[in-house]
């Protein structure tokens, strides 16, 4: 009976930094919804099962390569898979969690002053310190925010489809027959999301399965992780297809449907912006402190301090610039990663 409990109680902690590491301003806005999924119509569910097997199966194996090389951060889990080509594959992944640090720093900072009226670098400076503080904490303390933050941002999502079901509003458009080239690009997109966020959660999740090694809990974690995930998406694709064409025309596409819920929502939804770039943010700042104190094998909290600034320094560019500068470019990269980790973990399914 206590095993039961604690295995119920370490899957919870896991999925919901699980989901806590993927989600962040792109999901929270609506927008990557609408690239990966929404534009494909209703036929985009089958993309999302894609997405939902991948995280399931990916994340299950990356958790336990961490558990079994008892990782103490994505290093030891590249190391591993890569071999050779480890070095590269780890100078990528330092650069590209530092990149998507200073962009959350900088969308928290413009959230910050068009939300609330706070100066872009308090806001920005703010989100970095709490950031730091949390990864200073280490593993515990990324099981203890992100148990406590992403279950409030379920449920507000959850009160979102509610809400448009509850009107009567039903997706503009409807079921339909697809071609097998639109199924090729339907699996393409649903596993280029998956792949891309699965390489930037290697960071969290190696480590994770280095603290809790128990393959019950981390399988548990991995299918309701992943499964929520899957939910998060179902829900958010669904409200957005209920408003097409106008999505297809707003920076913020979620906030159509908030607005009709009134200025509590309203508010409220910046809250939760804030908090899925802060649980991203967490865990890329997270990633580049354990990798580097892990490779110099210190305890130092230089490495994490270190890469607090340079978010803060690249910060000063705009979050649409990085993100139009720079993620394009660390995805094309990132997306023939992830497939080296698919091979891997498809040819490891014993594990």
């Amino acid at each position: 009976m206590r095993r039961s409990k604690r295995l119920l109680y370490d899957g919870f902690r896991i999925a919901m930094a699980y989901i806590g590491t993927v989600v962040g301003a792109g999901f929270a806005t609506g927008q990557e919804i609408l690239q990966f999924f929404t534009r494909y119509g209703f036929p985009s569910y089958w993309a999302i099962l894609c997405s939902v097997i991948l995280f399931i199966v990916v994340g299950r194996s990356i958790m336990f390569y961490g558990g079994k090389l008892g990782a103490k951060s994505y290093g030891n889990v590249t190391n591993y898979i890569f071999g050779k080509a480890a070095s590269f594959v780890n100078l990528y992944l330092g650069i590209t969690f530092v990149f998507i640090c200073g962009a959350m720093f900088a969308g928290a900072g413009a959230l910050f002053e068009e939300q609330w009226g706070i100066p872009y670098l308090i806001g920005a400076f703010t989100t970095a310190l709490l950031t730091l503080l949390i990864t200073l904490i280490g593993i515990r303390g990324i099981l203890v925010v992100n148990s406590i933050i992403v279950p409030c941002l379920i449920v507000f999502n959850l009160l979102v489809f509610i809400h448009t079901v509850d009107k009567g509003f039903q997706p503009v458009v409807t079921a339909q027959r697809i071609s097998p080239g639109e199924v090729f690009a339907l699996l393409r997109t649903g596993a280029a999301y998956a792949s891309f966020n699965l390489v930037l959660s290697i960071g969290v999740l190696a480590p994770m399965g280095g603290e809790i090694r128990d393959k019950a809990a981390l399988t548990r974690g991995s299918i309701l992780g992943g499964g929520l995930l899957g939910l998060l998406l179902m829900i958010g694709n669904y409200v957005l297809l209920c408003f097409i064409p106008e999505v297809f025309h707003r920076e913020v596409p979620q906030m159509i449907v908030v607005n009709q819920m009134g200025g509590i929502f309203t508010a409220i939804y910046g809250l939760v912006i804030w908090a899925e770039i802060f649980t991203t943010a967490v865990g890329n700042l997270f990633a580049i402190h354990t990798v580097v104190r892990d490779k110099f094998r210190s305890v130092s909290a230089l490495p994490a301090v270190a890469a607090s600034l340079m978010g803060l320094i690249l910060c000063l560019l705009g979050f649409s610039n990085i993100v139009s500068w720079f993620y394009p470019i660390l995805g094309m990269i990132g997306f023939g990663l992830s497939a080296v980790i698919l091979f891997q973990t498809f040819r490891g399914l014993c594990l």
